[in-house]
């Protein structure tokens, strides 16, 4: 039921959602001038690029530098792949670039992939197999299939954690690397911690822009900016509820 509710949750967390809302209220309301007037100004704040890339430097999990080698590199799924015949990278595919990258400098020895089927009968179709294609890429780029582990069955986050936990038991005790995306960071960590692991992290698919915005970034919107801070709204309204009922 929670993972239901989730996904419900994150399509009434969508700004293109508040934007009608607010629309609808425009046309039935006798206040119609003050509900465009503030259609207008969130469509505008919401696809300004300086906006929301302010929002993305004060939630992202900084790059980071590692200082050891790790037996066990745990990726998180979700994006990395697209359904259909071949393999199609998806807009997360850094998730596993970076581990491959690792591994190949002898940064990390072991690959675990978490993240299973996340089909809602009724409401969600997932047909990518992600898991599985992400194993086979990496056989093809050079990386001992001996090397990399499945979980499939993981939905969620916290589902990741507790899953992984149960894997790796036999290796509690030791230091694991967590690779996801650097905005799914945050709550990823917690709930990684909150199932008693030991771990570093290193984010992957860094969204925010650490150089300086010219003009047009600041004054002319863009569609693609409503997708990005879309995103990052699911993603902090999640740690919140993960945190509201102990998950992480």
């Amino acid at each position: 039921m929670f993972f239901i509710l989730s996904k419900i949750l994150d399509f009434l967390l969508q700004p293109i959602c508040w934007l009608f809302i607010l629309l609808g209220l425009a046309y039935f309301s006798r206040f119609s001038k003050r509900f465009i007037v503030s259609t207008v100004g969130l469509l505008l704040l919401l696809s300004n690029g300086w906006f929301v890339n302010q929002c993305y430097l004060a939630y992202e999990s900084p790059q980071v530098q590692l200082k050891q080698s790790y037996q066990w590199c745990i990726i998180l799924g979700g994006g990395m792949m697209r359904a259909g015949d071949g393999y199609r990278t998806g807009e997360t595919a850094d998730r596993f670039i970076q581990p491959l990258l690792l591994y190949k400098q002898g940064k990390v020895k072991r690959i675990l992939i978490t993240g299973g089927n996340v089909n809602i009968k009724g409401l969600k179709i997932d047909a990518t197999q992600e898991s599985k294609k992400v194993k086979e890429v990496l056989i093809s780029m050079g990386v001992n299939e001996k090397d990399i582990y499945l979980e499939e069955q993981a939905r969620n986050t916290h589902e990741n954690a507790v899953n992984t936990k149960k894997m790796l038991a036999p290796f509690f005790g030791e230091k694991m690397l967590l690779v996801t995306s650097a905005m799914h960071m945050p709550r990823a960590k917690a709930c990684y911690v909150k199932e008693g692991f030991k771990i570093d992290v290193f984010p992957a698919d860094i969204k925010k822009k650490d150089t300086y915005s010219g003009i047009l970034d600041k004054i002319v919107p863009e569609e693609r900016n409503l997708t990005k801070i879309a995103e990052l709204i699911r993603e902090v309204a999640g740690f919140l509820i993960y945190k509201i009922v102990g998950f992480a």
